[in-house]
Protein backbone atom coordinates (compact mmCIF):
# COMPACT_ATOMS: atom_id res chain seq x y z
CA UNK A 1 0.00 0.00 0.00
CA UNK A 2 1.01 3.66 -0.21
CA UNK A 3 1.00 5.87 2.85
CA UNK A 4 2.03 9.53 2.94
CA UNK A 5 3.68 9.32 -0.46
CA UNK A 6 6.02 6.35 0.02
CA UNK A 7 5.48 2.67 -0.47
CA UNK A 8 5.12 1.02 2.89
CA UNK A 9 5.16 -2.47 4.25
CA UNK A 10 3.15 -3.14 7.36
CA UNK A 11 4.10 -0.06 9.32
CA UNK A 12 7.01 0.48 6.96
CA UNK A 13 9.27 -1.67 9.14
CA UNK A 14 11.90 -3.69 7.32
CA UNK A 15 11.68 -7.26 8.60
CA UNK A 16 14.11 -10.15 8.65
CA UNK A 17 16.90 -8.02 10.14
CA UNK A 18 18.79 -7.37 13.36
CA UNK A 19 18.27 -3.97 15.01
CA UNK A 20 20.10 -2.36 17.91
CA UNK A 21 17.23 -1.57 20.28
CA UNK A 22 18.96 -0.65 23.56
CA UNK A 23 22.15 -0.32 25.54
CA UNK A 24 22.73 -3.60 27.39
CA UNK A 25 23.88 -1.68 30.45
CA UNK A 26 20.28 -0.44 30.90
CA UNK A 27 19.09 -3.96 31.68
CA UNK A 28 20.20 -4.90 35.17
CA UNK A 29 18.43 -6.69 38.00
CA UNK A 30 15.10 -5.08 37.16
CA UNK A 31 13.21 -5.53 33.88
CA UNK A 32 12.99 -2.67 31.38
CA UNK A 33 10.21 -1.98 28.89
CA UNK A 34 11.04 -0.33 25.59
CA UNK A 35 8.71 0.44 22.72
CA UNK A 36 9.96 -0.68 19.33
CA UNK A 37 8.11 -1.36 16.07
CA UNK A 38 4.92 -0.10 17.69
CA UNK A 39 5.14 -2.86 20.30
CA UNK A 40 6.09 -2.70 23.97
CA UNK A 41 8.92 -5.15 24.60
CA UNK A 42 10.19 -6.13 28.04
CA UNK A 43 13.86 -6.95 28.51
CA UNK A 44 15.09 -8.89 31.52
CA UNK A 45 17.86 -11.25 32.56
CA UNK A 46 17.38 -14.88 33.51
CA UNK A 47 19.14 -16.67 36.36
CA UNK A 48 22.31 -16.94 34.24
CA UNK A 49 22.29 -13.23 33.36
CA UNK A 50 21.30 -13.88 29.74
CA UNK A 51 18.98 -11.38 28.09
CA UNK A 52 15.36 -12.28 27.38
CA UNK A 53 13.01 -10.22 25.21
CA UNK A 54 9.22 -10.68 25.26
CA UNK A 55 6.07 -8.77 24.62
CA UNK A 56 5.60 -6.58 27.68
CA UNK A 57 1.86 -7.24 27.86
CA UNK A 58 1.06 -9.86 30.49
CA UNK A 59 -1.05 -12.59 28.80
CA UNK A 60 -3.39 -12.60 31.80
CA UNK A 61 -4.81 -9.07 31.92
CA UNK A 62 -2.36 -6.96 29.95
CA UNK A 63 -0.25 -5.31 32.67
CA UNK A 64 3.21 -4.04 31.73
CA UNK A 65 5.69 -6.70 32.86
CA UNK A 66 8.44 -4.09 32.85
CA UNK A 67 6.90 -2.70 36.05
CA UNK A 68 7.41 -6.04 37.77
CA UNK A 69 10.46 -7.83 39.07
CA UNK A 70 12.60 -10.87 38.30
CA UNK A 71 12.45 -13.79 40.77
CA UNK A 72 14.80 -16.74 40.26
CA UNK A 73 15.18 -15.86 36.59
CA UNK A 74 11.41 -15.56 35.97
CA UNK A 75 9.64 -12.25 35.40
CA UNK A 76 6.79 -11.54 37.80
CA UNK A 77 3.76 -9.48 36.79
CA UNK A 78 3.35 -6.48 39.11
CA UNK A 79 -0.46 -6.75 39.01
CA UNK A 80 -1.31 -10.33 39.99
CA UNK A 81 2.06 -12.00 40.50
CA UNK A 82 1.93 -14.41 37.56
CA UNK A 83 5.48 -15.50 36.73
CA UNK A 84 7.00 -16.38 33.38
CA UNK A 85 10.23 -18.28 32.83
CA UNK A 86 12.85 -17.27 30.29
CA UNK A 87 11.38 -19.74 27.75
CA UNK A 88 7.99 -18.00 28.05
CA UNK A 89 6.16 -20.62 30.14
CA UNK A 90 3.87 -19.42 32.89
CA UNK A 91 5.32 -21.01 36.03
CA UNK A 92 3.21 -19.43 38.80
CA UNK A 93 -0.42 -18.36 39.19
CA UNK A 94 -0.67 -17.33 42.85
CA UNK A 95 -4.46 -16.93 42.91
CA UNK A 96 -4.95 -20.53 41.73
CA UNK A 97 -2.43 -22.12 44.06
CA UNK A 98 0.39 -24.56 43.46
CA UNK A 99 0.01 -26.99 40.61
CA UNK A 100 -2.07 -24.56 38.56
CA UNK A 101 0.54 -24.29 35.80
CA UNK A 102 0.21 -27.63 34.07
CA UNK A 103 1.49 -27.85 30.53
CA UNK A 104 -1.73 -26.76 28.82
CA UNK A 105 -2.22 -23.72 31.06
CA UNK A 106 1.47 -22.81 30.84
CA UNK A 107 1.31 -22.71 27.04
CA UNK A 108 -1.98 -20.80 26.84
CA UNK A 109 -0.52 -18.14 29.13
CA UNK A 110 2.94 -18.19 27.52
CA UNK A 111 4.75 -14.96 26.69
CA UNK A 112 5.39 -13.92 23.12
CA UNK A 113 9.18 -13.96 23.00
CA UNK A 114 11.55 -12.42 20.48
CA UNK A 115 15.01 -13.37 19.29
CA UNK A 116 17.49 -11.18 21.12
CA UNK A 117 21.26 -11.16 21.47
CA UNK A 118 23.67 -9.11 23.54
CA UNK A 119 26.74 -8.30 21.49
CA UNK A 120 29.45 -5.76 22.24
CA UNK A 121 27.22 -4.20 24.88
CA UNK A 122 24.27 -3.58 22.55
CA UNK A 123 20.89 -5.31 22.67
CA UNK A 124 20.13 -6.67 19.19
CA UNK A 125 16.59 -7.81 18.34
CA UNK A 126 15.64 -9.76 15.23
CA UNK A 127 12.41 -8.33 13.84
CA UNK A 128 10.32 -10.47 11.53
CA UNK A 129 9.48 -14.09 10.96
CA UNK A 130 12.28 -16.25 12.28
CA UNK A 131 14.03 -18.14 9.46
CA UNK A 132 15.27 -21.70 9.90
CA UNK A 133 18.75 -20.27 10.34
CA UNK A 134 19.17 -16.83 11.84
CA UNK A 135 21.69 -14.55 10.14
CA UNK A 136 24.65 -13.59 12.32
CA UNK A 137 24.45 -10.40 14.34
CA UNK A 138 26.24 -7.79 12.21
CA UNK A 139 29.36 -5.97 13.37
CA UNK A 140 32.14 -3.83 11.97
CA UNK A 141 35.81 -4.44 11.30
CA UNK A 142 38.43 -2.00 12.47
CA UNK A 143 36.87 -1.22 15.86
CA UNK A 144 38.66 -1.62 19.19
CA UNK A 145 38.46 -5.13 20.61
CA UNK A 146 36.51 -4.00 23.68
CA UNK A 147 34.70 -1.04 25.19
CA UNK A 148 37.36 0.11 27.68
CA UNK A 149 37.74 3.43 25.88
CA UNK A 150 34.10 3.84 24.88
CA UNK A 151 30.90 5.44 26.12
CA UNK A 152 27.30 4.66 25.12
CA UNK A 153 24.16 6.81 25.36
CA UNK A 154 20.60 6.72 24.04
CA UNK A 155 17.97 9.17 22.87
CA UNK A 156 14.65 9.23 21.02
CA UNK A 157 13.80 11.34 18.00
CA UNK A 158 10.30 12.48 17.11
CA UNK A 159 11.12 11.54 13.52
CA UNK A 160 10.09 8.51 11.41
CA UNK A 161 12.76 5.84 10.97
CA UNK A 162 13.39 6.47 7.26
CA UNK A 163 13.83 10.19 7.90
CA UNK A 164 16.24 9.43 10.75
CA UNK A 165 18.32 7.22 8.46
CA UNK A 166 18.39 9.98 5.86
CA UNK A 167 19.90 12.22 8.53
CA UNK A 168 22.49 9.62 9.48
CA UNK A 169 23.61 9.21 5.86
CA UNK A 170 23.72 12.94 5.16
CA UNK A 171 27.25 14.37 5.17
CA UNK A 172 26.84 17.75 3.50
CA UNK A 173 24.48 19.29 6.08
CA UNK A 174 27.21 19.69 8.71
CA UNK A 175 28.63 23.12 7.70
CA UNK A 176 25.15 24.64 7.90
CA UNK A 177 23.05 22.76 10.46
CA UNK A 178 26.02 22.61 12.87
CA UNK A 179 27.75 25.86 11.95
CA UNK A 180 28.49 26.99 15.56
CA UNK A 181 30.24 23.71 16.40
CA UNK A 182 32.31 23.18 13.24
CA UNK A 183 33.69 26.62 12.38
CA UNK A 184 35.67 26.73 9.17
CA UNK A 185 34.31 23.47 7.74
CA UNK A 186 34.07 23.73 3.98
CA UNK A 187 30.82 23.03 2.16
CA UNK A 188 32.14 21.25 -0.95
CA UNK A 189 31.74 17.47 -0.68
CA UNK A 190 34.63 16.30 -2.84
CA UNK A 191 35.72 13.59 -3.15
CA UNK A 192 32.61 11.54 -2.38
CA UNK A 193 32.26 7.84 -3.06
CA UNK A 194 29.43 5.40 -2.29
CA UNK A 195 29.73 1.63 -2.75
CA UNK A 196 27.10 -1.04 -2.11
CA UNK A 197 28.08 -4.61 -1.26
CA UNK A 198 25.07 -6.78 -0.49
CA UNK A 199 23.31 -5.21 2.50
CA UNK A 200 26.25 -2.93 3.30
CA UNK A 201 26.67 0.68 2.17
CA UNK A 202 30.16 2.17 2.25
CA UNK A 203 30.52 5.94 1.95
CA UNK A 204 33.58 8.19 2.09
CA UNK A 205 33.55 11.93 1.70
CA UNK A 206 35.61 15.04 2.37
CA UNK A 207 34.06 18.41 3.17
CA UNK A 208 36.46 21.17 2.08
CA UNK A 209 36.66 24.69 0.73
CA UNK A 210 35.65 25.17 -2.90
CA UNK A 211 38.95 26.66 -4.04
CA UNK A 212 38.89 25.24 -7.56
CA UNK A 213 41.83 22.90 -6.91
CA UNK A 214 41.63 19.10 -6.83
CA UNK A 215 41.78 17.45 -3.43
CA UNK A 216 45.37 16.95 -2.31
CA UNK A 217 44.61 14.19 0.21
CA UNK A 218 45.12 16.45 3.24
CA UNK A 219 42.74 19.42 3.27
CA UNK A 220 39.23 19.21 4.65
CA UNK A 221 37.22 17.06 7.06
CA UNK A 222 37.19 13.38 6.11
CA UNK A 223 34.20 11.20 6.96
CA UNK A 224 33.82 7.46 6.50
CA UNK A 225 30.63 5.49 7.01
CA UNK A 226 29.58 1.86 6.86
CA UNK A 227 25.87 1.03 7.10
CA UNK A 228 24.69 -2.48 7.90
CA UNK A 229 21.16 -2.28 6.55
CA UNK A 230 18.72 -1.30 7.86
CA UNK A 231 19.93 0.68 10.89
CA UNK A 232 23.43 -0.06 12.22
CA UNK A 233 26.20 2.39 11.29
CA UNK A 234 29.93 2.76 11.85
CA UNK A 235 31.17 6.35 11.55
CA UNK A 236 34.63 7.84 11.68
CA UNK A 237 35.65 11.49 11.78
CA UNK A 238 39.29 12.16 11.07
CA UNK A 239 41.83 9.85 12.69
CA UNK A 240 40.67 9.76 16.30
CA UNK A 241 36.90 9.58 16.68
CA UNK A 242 35.04 6.38 15.76
CA UNK A 243 31.37 5.84 16.51
CA UNK A 244 28.69 3.18 16.24
CA UNK A 245 25.02 4.13 15.96
CA UNK A 246 21.99 1.88 16.12
CA UNK A 247 18.61 3.17 14.91
CA UNK A 248 15.31 1.34 15.37
CA UNK A 249 11.70 2.48 14.92
CA UNK A 250 9.76 3.10 18.13
CA UNK A 251 6.59 3.34 16.07
CA UNK A 252 5.62 4.78 12.69
CA UNK A 253 6.60 8.31 13.74
CA UNK A 254 9.51 8.00 16.19
CA UNK A 255 13.01 6.52 16.21
CA UNK A 256 15.22 5.22 19.02
CA UNK A 257 18.93 5.97 18.70
CA UNK A 258 21.75 4.27 20.62
CA UNK A 259 25.16 5.85 20.05
CA UNK A 260 28.69 5.00 21.10
CA UNK A 261 32.00 6.80 20.76
CA UNK A 262 35.36 5.05 20.89
CA UNK A 263 38.42 7.11 21.89
CA UNK A 264 41.43 4.75 21.94
CA UNK A 265 43.53 7.02 24.16
CA UNK A 266 45.32 5.41 27.13
CA UNK A 267 44.06 6.36 30.61
CA UNK A 268 41.58 9.03 29.50
CA UNK A 269 39.90 7.40 26.50
CA UNK A 270 36.63 6.60 28.25
CA UNK A 271 36.40 10.12 29.68
CA UNK A 272 37.03 11.66 26.26
CA UNK A 273 34.46 9.34 24.70
CA UNK A 274 31.92 10.35 27.33
CA UNK A 275 32.56 14.06 26.81
CA UNK A 276 32.42 13.69 23.04
CA UNK A 277 29.18 11.75 23.11
CA UNK A 278 27.60 14.17 25.57
CA UNK A 279 28.41 17.01 23.19
CA UNK A 280 26.96 14.96 20.33
CA UNK A 281 23.71 14.26 22.17
CA UNK A 282 23.32 17.74 23.71
CA UNK A 283 24.39 19.94 20.82
CA UNK A 284 24.55 18.11 17.50
CA UNK A 285 21.71 15.58 17.53
CA UNK A 286 19.02 18.02 18.72
CA UNK A 287 19.79 20.14 15.66
CA UNK A 288 19.56 17.08 13.40
CA UNK A 289 16.23 16.11 14.95
CA UNK A 290 14.90 19.66 14.56
CA UNK A 291 15.83 19.80 10.87
CA UNK A 292 14.32 16.38 10.13
CA UNK A 293 11.17 16.97 12.20
CA UNK A 294 10.55 20.25 10.37
CA UNK A 295 11.00 18.71 6.91
CA UNK A 296 7.99 18.25 4.66
CA UNK A 297 6.49 15.79 4.13
CA UNK A 298 6.99 14.25 7.58
CA UNK A 299 7.48 10.76 6.12
CA UNK A 300 10.27 10.15 3.65
CA UNK A 301 9.00 10.69 0.10
CA UNK A 302 11.43 10.24 -2.78
CA UNK A 303 9.02 11.79 -5.28
CA UNK A 304 8.72 15.00 -3.25
CA UNK A 305 12.48 15.66 -3.19
CA UNK A 306 15.06 16.63 -5.79
CA UNK A 307 18.27 14.82 -4.93
CA UNK A 308 21.82 15.79 -5.89
CA UNK A 309 25.10 13.88 -6.19
CA UNK A 310 25.88 14.39 -2.50
CA UNK A 311 22.73 12.42 -1.58
CA UNK A 312 23.95 9.18 -3.18
CA UNK A 313 24.23 7.36 0.16
CA UNK A 314 20.64 8.24 1.06
CA UNK A 315 19.40 7.01 -2.32
CA UNK A 316 21.32 3.74 -1.93
CA UNK A 317 19.62 3.13 1.44
CA UNK A 318 16.18 3.92 0.04
CA UNK A 319 16.78 1.54 -2.87
CA UNK A 320 17.51 -1.25 -0.38
CA UNK A 321 14.46 -0.37 1.69
CA UNK A 322 12.09 -0.32 -1.25
CA UNK A 323 13.39 -3.67 -2.49
CA UNK A 324 13.00 -5.24 0.96
CA UNK A 325 9.49 -3.86 1.50
CA UNK A 326 8.45 -5.01 -1.97
CA UNK A 327 9.70 -8.51 -1.18
CA UNK A 328 7.81 -8.45 2.11
CA UNK A 329 4.55 -7.49 0.42
CA UNK A 330 4.92 -10.22 -2.17
CA UNK A 331 6.24 -12.86 0.20
CA UNK A 332 5.20 -14.35 3.50
CA UNK A 333 2.78 -12.64 5.92
CA UNK A 334 4.32 -9.77 7.83
CA UNK A 335 3.76 -8.02 11.12
CA UNK A 336 4.75 -8.94 14.62
CA UNK A 337 7.25 -11.83 14.75
CA UNK A 338 5.70 -15.18 15.47
CA UNK A 339 5.89 -16.53 19.00
CA UNK A 340 8.99 -18.58 19.67
CA UNK A 341 8.21 -22.14 20.74
CA UNK A 342 7.67 -22.84 24.41
CA UNK A 343 9.76 -25.69 25.72
CA UNK A 344 7.84 -28.54 27.26
CA UNK A 345 7.69 -28.28 31.00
Amino acid sequence: MRRHGIEEGRGGFVEGAWYIIADGARVGKRPVTVERFGTRIVLFRDERGALVAARARCPHRGADLGLGRVVDGAIECPYHGFRFASDGRCVAIPCEGRGATGRGVAEVLALTRYEVREHRGFVWLFWGERPDELPPVPWFEGLPADERHAHTASTDWDVPFARAMEGMLDLHHAPFAHRPWVPGMGALLDPYDVRVEGDVIHAMGVLRDDDGAPWDGRRGWKFEMEVRFPGALRLSFGKLVVGVVGCAPIDAGRTAIVGRYYMPVPAIGRLLARLGLLMEFWLIQPEDERMLASSEPRDADLEACRFVRADAGILAWHKMRRARLKAQREGEPQGEPRRLPVEAG
